[in-house]
């Protein structure tokens, strides 16, 4: 009897060791669950950084609607900080091309974060959501502008 219950102890011991070894704090570029996350570079010198940059946004925006959604002001906060920083080099990508719609739509989305962060510091979520839905607004206007759709899938900067 001592064997057996030495032995669950032990086999016990050594999955709570292991498993604790996987469950580690997450990294940098790593969402609270280990999943990495698209880290965009600081400036987009390519149609594979402007890619890296739209799919961290289509993450963040998500994010940021459940966040606030849920009154969980600190993740909306976040996410719209980073948010405002990815489209001021969406910003700066569209003004290098001399795109004036697209780079007015990334000021306006600028804009819109930064309401939604003054809103969320004074936690009204109704105008952290109006802002929100501002900001939601200016990306269907430049997708249908300047993205087409390719055949084998995906999408291609117009």
């Amino acid at each position: 009897m001592k064997r057996v219950l030495s032995f669950v102890c032990l086999f016990s011991f050594a999955l709570a060791v292991t498993i604790a070894a996987q469950v580690t704090a997450p990294t940098a570029g790593e969402t609270p669950a280990g999943q990495a996350t698209a880290q965009a570079p600081a400036k987009i010198a390519s149609d594979a950084d402007y890619a890296t940059h739209m799919k961290e946004i289509g993450q963040l925006n998500g994010m940021l609607g459940k966040a606030i959604k849920g009154s969980m002001t600190d993740e909306a906060s976040k996410a719209a900080t980073r948010l405002e920083v990815l489209f001021k080099n969406i910003h700066g990508y569209w003004s290098a091309k001399k795109v004036d719609d697209a780079t007015t739509a990334a000021q306006t989305a600028v804009t819109s974060l930064q309401e939604v962060q003054k809103a969320l510091a004074a936690n009204d979520l109704t105008a952290a959501e109006t802002a929100r839905a501002k900001f939601a607004g200016t990306c269907m206007t430049c997708h249908t502008a300047h993205r087409e759709k390719l055949p084998e899938g995906g999408f291609r900067i117009k």
